[in-house]
């Protein structure tokens, strides 16, 4: 080392550690930013990857895919197949029951644990003999309260043998009276199941014994849920390729295939969570590095003096910069570790499936290395003024920003003191308040005054505290706005329910999807115009809307998949109308037996290659015989209509004639959308007779309005909550600025409001001066809020109603009076809290005060 040179680096640390501690109160502020901001980013990120992660670990559990149709032998086959790691029976049961307000359905799993993993046991076993039975929790709550009615309000047409019964509340080995289609049978409950989501029918598990004698399961086509081997690293070509040449392989036809498209993603990398996550980081650390930035102003602003005199004793502008970084080093080293651990313990606790040490790695990574980055940054600037402070100038400084200001105030209340002016103010009662005192030229020695100029003399530090929570205040009006104008029922009603409360279709399961989707149905025809016509009879039905559709099977680039083709007539014209590539008239349509495809790109995708105009499109259909036939692509848009008529975004077209000629005479009715007049108070009672008009249907399901609303409730209240959340977070580090504003500025002030008050100023005075001053720092945040926060909450609903159309822009008043409440009294309490641990210290004492 030189001799000219000093070990000053553990002296540097030790000053930027006393700094930090002398300032407990700022450092304690900063620390709980930096914690936050690293809490919930740390937090989110580990959420969203944990549910990736899950959703992974569930798919390990999964089959890959589903052989429809298979035999016993074809069973046999898949299981000793070296391609496939396991093979699980499986049949369910469309058919529905009713027991008082729930619904149930049968199904059998050729194992519930394993590689596939198909249900989860809670309490007891699998069923293994032909009267035991698995049951959901919540289905023997259903199943108890219908018990219970059916005692309390005995039915006497003859058929209460027909009711469920449920003994002992449904405990492990109690016995159950179910309905099985022939008739009511009585079942022992093995175990119990409970899940964690609604569904509108409650699986019932039964024994591999019950679905292959009971009369209603035995004619089920039996299937096989597959999951292959050696699957890691495979991409998405190769395993649809190795599953139709397995089906192949054992006599199983591609329409009986049906790959898991959820295992399928996977195998196609893509997280749109990361855009989320790094949205949020961007709003947090930017509110937090206000707040940072704030607080380092704020005290490089009161250790001038102290800058100064460490500068007179030799430090350099070099050191002094190094001691504020270091102060920053410190509060992140307390801070990120702290942050890092409580992210951790936060998210194994709201997901404890999707945890996993290297996502926990990857994230304390990242997060300690932008959290430490923008608190670098935000001390920058306060690091670089204090080292331009010269000693001389630091001498001159009085503690505040514009020393002229503070001095000229020091000037008035010193004349007021002053004896030549206390003589020629002798007339003035002792009794007499300041408020009173004014001197020629002088204005008014008033709390308004005294507030006023002291937000003048630091106009910097409270146009920093006013930005931070206009800033905040901003995000929690768009967030309010979003909240405030989200119409419930208009989101429910955004896909099946458009143009009506009611939505009468057949009974199809897309867990156990058919080769030709709902044609077997169709050619029943039980949704048909006599049944219309008797809907149309039932007391307040307004309108009922028929959607005609057709199923038919597409093959492309070595891809299948079955798709509905829906019926155009000459009165669609928003079809053709649409902006698209080739001829989507409907006489073009007509006449060449064309095809109009809209929104093709999750086909496109699924087949590797681009729909073009003239394409010729195999298709396999089938009217009670199987056809096979090519269909022109008249034309390709891609967007579909606004509002389609059948509630869904279809993507296959077809003229209603063309439909005719491959279809025929066969119905091709898909659904019934049913409206109510008045349907808040006649809705109930059209439902039920709904109900029972189609009843004696079994092919054919009713889902309405009221159940759509009721699923879509948690989904709403969560969106609602995660939105008021991140808000919320915002606005805390904008009150942790104005918290440490007030009581900063109350600390170097003590002094000052103490002169006031030896000089006659009362309790009430300094209370009310206090007052103005927080009056007169929320004002204009209100100000900024209400104006620019309403004008972007109104401009983001705008936005986002031309995606989501149930959001109609309506102001946040219950939302607007708690901010303003909170933002005028949070201040005034501060205030009085810090006026009233001054009154315990004497006031001469205080008047001794040094900083």
């Amino acid at each position: 080392m030189e001799l000219n040179r000093n070990n000053n680096r553990r002296l540097l640390f030790r000053l930027a550690k006393n700094n930090l501690l002398s300032k407990k109160l700022s450092a304690m502020i900063s620390v709980l930013s930096i914690l936050l901001a690293v809490l919930l980013v740390s937090t989110l990120s580990l959420y969203l990857m944990g549910q990736h992660f899950a959703e992974q670990q569930i798919l390990t559990k999964m089959q890959h895919v589903i052989y429809m149709h298979v035999t016993a032998e074809q069973m046999d086959a898949l299981g000793d197949d070296e391609r496939v790691d396991v093979s699980v029976p499986y049949k369910y049961s469309e058919k529905d029951f009713q027991a008082g307000d729930a619904k149930y359905h049968y199904t059998f799993f050729g194992s519930h644990d394993g590689p596939i993993e198909t249900y989860q046991l809670t309490e007891g076993k699998a069923p293994e003999k032909y009267h035991e039975i698995v049951l959901d929790k919540a289905f023997v709550k259903a199943l108890e309260k219908a018990s219970d009615a059916e005692k309390a309000c005995p039915k006497n047409d003859g058929n209460s043998g027909s009711a469920p019964a449920l003994e002992n509340k449904g405990k492990i080995g109690s016995a159950v009276t179910l309905d099985t289609g022939n008739g009511m049978e009585k079942f022992v409950i093995t175990g119990l199941t409970e899940k964690t989501f609604y569904t509108s029918s409650y699986s019932v598990y039964v024994s591999r014994e019950f679905a292959e004698e009971n009369a209603l399961m035995e004619q089920i086509p039996g299937e096989a849920l597959v999951r292959l081997r050696d699957t890691d690293g495979m991409s998405y070509t190769e395993f649809t390729t190795l599953v139709y040449q397995l089906a192949a392989d054992h006599g199983i036809s591609r329409p009986n295939v049906n790959p898991n498209g959820k295992f399928g993603e996977s195998l196609q990398k893509g997280n749109s969570g990361l855009y989320v996550v790094l949205f949020v980081a961007v709003l947090l650390f930017f509110a937090g590095s206000l707040v940072i930035y704030s607080i380092f102003y704020f005290s490089v602003m009161s250790r001038v003096r102290q800058i100064g005199q460490f500068q007179t004793i030799g430090m350099t502008p070099v050191q002094v910069r190094k001691m504020i970084r270091r102060e920053g080093w410190l509060l992140s080293a307390i801070s990120i570790p702290s942050g890092l651990l409580l992210s951790g313990s936060i998210a194994y606790f709201l997901l404890p499936a999707g945890w996993s040490w290297k996502n926990y790695g990857i994230v304390c990574l990242f997060a300690a290395a932008a959290a430490s980055l923008t608190v670098q940054f935000s001390i920058s600037r306060p690091a670089s003024f204090a080292a331009k402070i010269s000693p001389v100038d630091a001498a001159k400084n009085t503690g505040s920003e514009k020393t002229g200001g503070r001095r000229h105030k020091k000037e008035r209340v010193s004349a007021a003191i002053n004896p030549r002016n206390m003589a020629a103010s002798q007339q003035v009662r002792p009794t007499d308040s300041v408020r009173h005192l004014s001197l020629p030229g002088r204005r008014p020695l008033s709390p308004y005054t005294l507030a006023r100029q002291e937000i003048r003399s630091n106009r910097k530090k409270w146009w920093l505290t006013t930005a931070s929570l206009a800033f905040g205040g901003i995000l929690f009006m768009v967030a309010s706005s979003w909240n405030a104008s989200w119409d419930k029922e208009a989101f429910s009603r955004q896909d099946l329910f458009r143009k009506g409360e009611y939505y009468l279709s057949y009974l199809y399961s897309h867990t156990a999807p058919r080769t030709y989707g709902i044609t077997d149905m169709q050619l029943t025809g039980h949704l048909s115009e006599e049944l219309e016509q008797r809907i149309r009879q039932i007391p307040h039905v307004k309108d009922v809307q028929t959607i005609h559709t057709a199923t038919g099977v597409i093959e492309r680039n070595g891809s299948t998949f079955t798709q509905p083709f829906y019926l155009l007539t000459e009165n669609d014209t928003d079809f053709f109308q649409l902006d698209a590539v080739g001829n989507n008239t409907y006489e073009y349509l007509a006449e060449h037996d064309a095809v109009l495809i809209a929104n093709p790109a999750l086909y496109e995708q699924l087949t590797g290659a681009a729909f073009v105009p003239g394409e010729m499109l195999d298709i396999r259909y089938f009217d009670g015989k199987e056809h096979q036939i090519e269909l022109e692509v008249a034309a390709v848009a891609p967007e579909s209509v606004a509002d389609p008529p059948s509630g869904s975004v279809d993507s296959f077209f077809m003229a209603d004639v063309t439909g005719e000629k491959l279809w025929k005479t066969m119905n091709t009715v898909e659904s019934f959308t049913i409206s109510a007049e008045d349907y808040e108070k006649n809705g109930r009672q059209v439902e039920a007779d709904l109900r029972e008009l189609i009843s004696e249907y079994d092919d054919v399901s009713l889902f309405t309005l009221r159940e759509q609303v009721q699923e879509d409730s948690g989904k709403i209240r969560s969106n609602q909550a995660q939105i008021y959340g991140l808000s919320l977070f915002i606005i805390l580090f904008s009150l942790f600025n104005l918290v440490n504003t007030l009581i900063s500025s109350f600390a170097s002030r003590k002094k000052e409001l103490s002169m006031l008050e030896s000089v006659g100023m009362e309790q009430r005075q300094l209370r009310r001066m206090l007052l103005w001053e927080s009056l007169l720092l929320a004002l204009p945040n209100l100000m900024v809020t209400l104006t620019a926060g309403s004008l972007a909450g109104f401009g983001f609903i705008q936005y986002m109603h031309r995606t989501a159309s149930y959001l109609h822009y309506r102001f946040p008043v219950e939302a607007v009076v708690l901010y303003i409440a909170a933002m005028i009294f949070l201040p005034m309490l501060i205030s009085c809290f810090c006026l009233k641990e001054q009154d315990r210290t004497s006031l001469v004492e205080r008047i001794k005060y040094q900083d």
